[in-house]
């Protein structure tokens, strides 16, 4: 209907109010490049398609979604990500730190005494020098 290489969505739906990624993908197949978005939700998901990325995958940009309880901007925003860091908390739930171009960072934990500082067995999962400039 939309012709070759043409896709169109209309709605997306989440549950749970949660960061999530956007990635900018760069195709290259038989001398042609297309450029995709994925939306990816989680850090297991974001380290899949970062190990996949080859001589003709390759991302291009990521932008974290972050939930206003993250943010602390009052309303949802999207920025150019760059790094994320998982580590376990002192009550031994998993966490993820965002650290987005600005500088700030933002966590996931729902912990009112989470404190970055105390994080242990740190895991770098992205940082930007693992993408490549359009």
């Amino acid at each position: 209907m939309f012709g070759e290489g043409i896709s169109q969505w209309h709605t997306v739906s989440r549950l749970l109010k949660t960061h999530w990624y956007h990635l900018t993908v760069r195709a290259e197949e038989n001398g042609r490049s297309t450029e995709l978005a994925f939306m990816i939700d989680g850090e297991q998901k974001l380290q899949h398609m970062l190990v996949a990325q080859d001589s003709h995958i390759s991302i291009t940009d990521i932008q974290v979604m972050t939930p206003s309880h993250m943010n602390a901007k009052g309303a949802w925003s999207m920025e150019p990500l760059a790094k994320v860091t998982i580590g376990v908390d002192s009550d031994g739930c998993e966490a993820c730190l965002l650290e987005v171009e600005g500088g700030a960072v933002y966590h996931n934990s729902h912990s009112p005494d989470f404190r970055p500082d105390l994080l242990t067995n740190l895991r770098p999962i992205f940082q930007s020098s693992m993408i490549k400039t359009a």
